[in-house]
């Protein structure tokens, strides 16, 4: 049995919000170059920590609780941790870092770098990002009465391929970042430094239900990152087979009238995705404008289906966005990007 998953990796915010900008922007704007880079990038750091995500949940050792994708309050800042790993007896946080290449870490500048092109492109040090994680959840655990658990940090690189050369050929570094392979053996040798017990149970089981419970995902606005408007944006329900737009109410369901597509349950993600690019509450009103109709009490019954949380009466009513753990996890997206390694582009 491996380590126990007290709080599972979702998609953040950011990605979800892009995927539902590609599904709501006009056809003509999807590929516009800064959303297509931004979106990407967020995709690369949630791909590169499922990859660590399923090496650690390897780990041969059931007295470690793993924490993903928290983000926690230190006043006044809030700081992010993409991996912690709490036991009885220290705390490790992980930082994942998805880019590939080959890159060169100075321990003396406290610097990584990466030539490409004969370009210099110089990044945040890693290991300084790591520590300063640790010193804010230090804090954030004195705050609930913890003040004696060490705290480590581990550099994760999610791909085998990634090229770190230690310059100084600095000891410390190799054990600070780390090759996802090794991720066993470092946790091992953590496990070795640290024999004795400090967190009794009731301590740790109050520092999990803590860490859960005050978790505070980041949103992000890429409408305005991007200077989207109403303009950029369909009209209606996109149908989710051919991204004709709009699909038509019938009798307790959507009919595409291009394709013939039917499903009943087609203006859920319409109204997802208002949640993650427009604001966290819906009106009767909203939801009408959103989804082409104009009864009133249609309106009512789609949104009462979605047993979404709301609080007024009668045309003051406003109904709330789920959590974000709540969402869809699944990636339809009316776009397709180009693989440049497909063996058809080589030959």
């Amino acid at each position: 049995m491996g380590p126990i998953t007290v709080k599972s990796r979702k998609k953040p915010h950011a990605l979800l919000a892009y995927e539902a900008l590609f599904r709501q922007l006009l056809s003509q704007y999807r590929y516009h170059k800064s959303i297509v880079s931004e979106y990407k990038r967020e995709k690369a750091g949630y791909d590169g920590e499922r990859h660590v995500d399923y090496k650690l949940s390897t780990y041969p050792r059931k007295d470690f609780f793993i924490f993903r994708g928290l983000r926690l309050a230190n006043p006044p800042f809030h700081f992010q941790m993409d991996t912690l790993s709490l036991t009885r007896r220290f705390i490790c946080i992980l930082e994942i870092k998805n880019q590939q290449g080959v890159f060169k870490y100075d321990s003396k500048q406290r610097q990584l770098t990466q030539e490409i092109d004969g370009k210099i492109i110089s990044y945040k040090d890693p290991i300084l990002q790591a520590e300063a994680q640790k010193s804010h959840l230090r804090e954030w655990l004195a705050m609930h009465g913890i003040f004696n658990i060490p705290i480590e940090t581990l550099v994760v690189i999610a791909y085998p391929s990634t090229i770190i050369e230690n310059i100084h050929d600095d000891p410390d570094v190799y054990n600070k970042i780390i090759h996802r392979e090794s991720l066993h053996e470092h946790l091992d040798r953590l496990n070795g430094k640290y024999p004795d017990t400090i967190l009794t149970n009731a301590k740790l089981k109050n520092i999990s239900h803590a860490l859960v419970d005050e978790n505070t995902p980041l949103r992000t606005n890429p409408l305005e990152l991007h200077g989207v408007s109403d303009k950029h944006l369909i009209k209606g329900i996109p149908c989710p087979t051919c991204y004709s737009t709009p699909m038509k109410r019938l009798y307790r369901n959507w009919k595409c009238p291009a394709c013939l597509t039917l499903d009943p349950k087609a203006h859920e993600r319409i109204i997802f995705d208002h949640f993650l690019l427009h604001q966290p509450t819906i009106t009767n009103k909203i939801c009408r404008s959103l989804l082409q109709i104009d009864s009133p009490k249609t309106a009512y019954a789609i949104i009462k289906s979605m047993n979404l949380p709301g609080s007024g009466n009668n045309r003051g009513r406003v109904y709330y966005s789920p959590s974000i753990d709540e969402f869809p996890q699944n990636s339809s997206i009316p776009v397709t990007f180009h693989n440049p390694f497909e063996k058809k582009n080589l030959e």
